[in-house]
C-alpha cells in the first residue's frame, strides 16, 4: 500500500524538474540568438546599401556636371581646365587623372582621349578612403566635347 501511495504522489506532483527548465532555457536562447543575428545582419546590409546608394548618387551628380560642361564648352577650351573648375585637383599634370573630396567620400576622375575627334572616355570612381582599392561606385561613359 505504501508503494502505491508513493507512485500516486509522484504522478500527481505538479511542477517542473530542473532538467526541463534547463532545456527550455536552452531552446529559448537558441531561438533568440537566431533572431538577434538576423537583425544584426539586416542592419549591416542596410548600412552597406545606404553607403553604396550615396556613392552612386555622388558619381551620378559628377557625371551630370561633366556632361553639362561638355555640351556648353567650345572646341578651343581645355577639358582639363573645365574639370578643374569643378574643384577637382590634378595630382600629376602629365596624367588625365583628377580627384576631389565630396561629403567625406573621394571622387577619382580619369579621362582618356577616344579615337574619334573631340570624344573622351570618362571614368568616375567613388572611394571611402583617398587611396582606396575598391570603389563604392563606378560610372563610365564617352563624352563628346564641345558638340
Amino acid at each position: 500500500m505504501e508503494m502505491i501511495m508513493k507512485l500516486n504522489s509522484r504522478l500527481n506532483s505538479k511542477g517542473l524538474t530542473l532538467i526541463e527548465i534547463l532545456v527550455s532555457i536552452i531552446l529559448i536562447t537558441i531561438i533568440l540568438t537566431a533572431f538577434f543575428s538576423l537583425f544584426i545582419q539586416s542592419a549591416k546590409t542596410g548600412k552597406t546599401s545606404e553607403e553604396v546608394v550615396d556613392a552612386t548618387y555622388i558619381a551620378q551628380a559628377e557625371m551630370e556636371k561633366l556632361y553639362e560642361i561638355s555640351k556648353n564648352a567650345d572646341l578651343n577650351s581645355s577639358i582639363n581646365e573645365e574639370v578643374k573648375s569643378l574643384n577637382y585637383s590634378q595630382p600629376n599634370p602629365k596624367e588625365d587623372f583628377f580627384t576631389k573630396e565630396t561629403n567625406g567620400l573621394f571622387v577619382h576622375l580619369k579621362l582618356k582621349k577616344h579615337f574619334y575627334p573631340q570624344m573622351y572616355y570618362l571614368v568616375i570612381e567613388v572611394f571611402e578612403q583617398e587611396n582606396g582599392t575598391r570603389p563604392r561606385a563606378k560610372m563610365e561613359t564617352i563624352l563628346e566635347w564641345g558638340s
